[in-house]
C-alpha cells in the first residue's frame, strides 16, 4: 500500500514537473541543475540512511521517509523560485532514501524464509504492478492539473504523501540476525567484497550505474521535445505516460519467469528501448508516442528483475544496506549523467539528447555483458 501512495503522488508530479518549473522561468540549464542536485542529495544521503534503517529500525526510516515527501511538497507549493525549488529537491531527495531500501527490505522480510526466493519474482511482479496502477492514476490526473491548474500541482502531492505515515505507523518489522549489527557497525567492507564475488552482481550494479545516461536525457526532455517541438497538447501527457504504465500491469505477472534468466532479459529489453528511443527521436509522431510509451513500459519492467537477482543474493542483517548502495550507484550514474545531458541540451537542442539515448542503451547491455564476462573469467580463473 505505501508503495502504491509513493507511486500516486509520484506519478503526479512525473509528467508534468517539468513543465511546472517552466512556469516560473527556470530554464533548461535550471532543470538540469535541479534534477542533479536532487541525485546529488540521494548520493550523500543513501548509504547513512539505509545504515540507520538497519540499526534503528526500517518501520521508523519509512514513517520519516513519508514526512519528508510531505514537507518537501509544502517547499514546492509556497516557495515557487529556483532557490525554493533546489531546497525542495533536496528535503525531496533525503526522503526518498529513508525509504528506498526500508520499504523494500520489509516487504522481502515479509515472505517465509524457507521458500523467500521461490516467490521474489512474484512479489515484486506484483509491486511492479501495484505500483504502476497507482502510477496511472497519479499521471492522468497530473496530466489534468498541468492543463488546468498547473500552478496547484503540489497542494494533492503535498496531502497524499503526508497520508503514508498513518499508514506506515502499522507496519511490522521482524527482528533481524545481529551479525554485524551488534555493534552498531555493518561490515561494509565484507559486504562489498560479497557482492564481487557473486558473478552477477557487479553487471547489475553496472546496469544501474549506466543504464541512467539513456534515462536521464528522456526523463528531463521528452516533456519539451513533444510539447514545444511537436506542438503536442500537455494535457495528454498523463495519458501518454500512463499507457506506458498499463503495459507494465498488464505484462509484468507474465513476465516474471523471465527474472531470474537475467542476462536474456536485460539483452531483449534494452534492444527494444534503444528501437523505442530512436522512433520517439526521428519517427511521425504517431510512431514517436509509441516509442516513448514503450521506453516507460521497459524502463519500469527492468527493475523488478535486478530486484529478485539482488535480493536473491544478500541476507537479512544487511539487505537495506545494500539495497540502498544499489540505489546510490544508480544516482551515482543519474548525477554524472544530468548535468551532461543539460549542456548538450542547451548547445544542440533535446533532439540530439534522444539520438545519445539510442546509442546508451546499446552501450549499457554491453557493459553488462562484458562485466559479466569478466566475471565470470575471474571465478574461473
Amino acid at each position: 500500500m505505501l508503495e502504491s501512495i509513493a507511486a500516486l503522488f509520484g506519478g503526479l508530479i512525473l509528467p508534468v514537473y517539468v513543465l511546472y518549473f517552466r512556469l516560473y522561468e527556470i530554464s533548461l540549464l535550471q532543470v538540469a541543475i535541479l534534477a542533479a542536485v536532487f541525485e546529488a542529495t540521494v548520493v550523500i544521503f543513501e548509504l547513512p540512511t539505509g545504515l540507520f534503517a538497519d540499526h534503528r529500525g526500517r518501520r521508523l526510516s519509512v514513517i520519516m521517509g513519508f514526512l519528508g515527501f510531505g514537507f518537501s511538497g509544502l517547499i514546492f507549493l509556497l516557495f515557487r523560485s529556483f532557490a525554493g525549488f533546489l531546497v525542495a529537491e533536496i528535503v525531496f531527495g533525503i526522503s526518498e532514501t529513508f525509504i528506498s531500501g526500508a520499504l523494500e527490505a520489509l516487504a522481502v522480510e515479509s515472505l517465509d524464509k524457507k521458500n523467500r526466493n521461490d516467490f521474489l519474482p512474484t512479489l515484486f511482479a506484483r509491486r511492479t504492478a501495484y505500483k504502476n496502477a497507482a502510477l496511472v492514476i497519479g499521471m492522468i490526473a497530473g496530466g489534468l492539473l498541468a492543463g488546468n491548474f498547473l500552478s496547484y500541482l503540489f497542494l494533492p502531492v503535498t496531502l497524499i504523501a503526508f497520508s503514508g505515515v498513518p499508514v506506515a505507523l502499522f507496519l511490522r518489522e521482524s527482528k533481524r540476525p545481529t551479525d554485524g549489527i551488534a555493534t552498531n557497525k555493518i561490515p561494509l567492507r565484507s559486504m562489498i567484497s560479497s557482492i564481487l564475488t557473486r558473478t552477477a552482481m557487479p553487471a547489475l550494479f553496472a546496469v544501474g550505474l549506466f543504464a541512467n545516461f539513456t534515462y536521464e536525457g528522456v526523463d528531463q526532455y521528452w516533456q519539451i521535445l513533444f510539447a514545444e517541438l511537436r506542438d503536442v497538447d500537455p494535457i495528454s501527457f498523463g495519458l501518454i505516460t500512463s499507457a506506458g504504465l498499463l503495459l507494465v500491469v498488464f505484462s509484468a505477472n507474465y513476465l516474471r519467469r523471465w527474472y531470474t534468466r537475467i542476462s536474456t532479459y536485460l539483452t531483449v529489453c534494452f534492444l527494444l528501448m534503444a528501437v523505442a528511443l530512436y522512433l520517439a527521436a526521428a519517427g511521425p509522431l504517431a510512431a514517436a508516442v509509441a516509442g516513448i510509451i514503450l521506453f516507460f513500459a521497459l524502463k519500469e519492467l527492468i527493475r523488478p528483475a535486478i530486484s529478485t537477482n539482488i535480493n536473491n543474493a544478500i541476507g537479512d542483517h544487511r539487505r537495506a544496506t545494500v539495497l540502498s548502495g544499489y540505489n546510490l550507484t544508480c544516482s551515482v550514474g543519474e548525477v554524472l549523467a544530468g548535468i551532461g545531458v543539460g549542456l548538450l541540451a542547451s548547445r544542440y537542442g533535446v533532439v540530439t539528447v534522444f539520438h545519445i539515448a539510442v546509442f546508451g542503451a546499446v552501450g549499457v547491455l554491453l557493459v553488462y555483458h562484458v562485466v559479466m564476462f569478466a566475471g565470470g573469467t575471474r571465478k574461473t580463473a
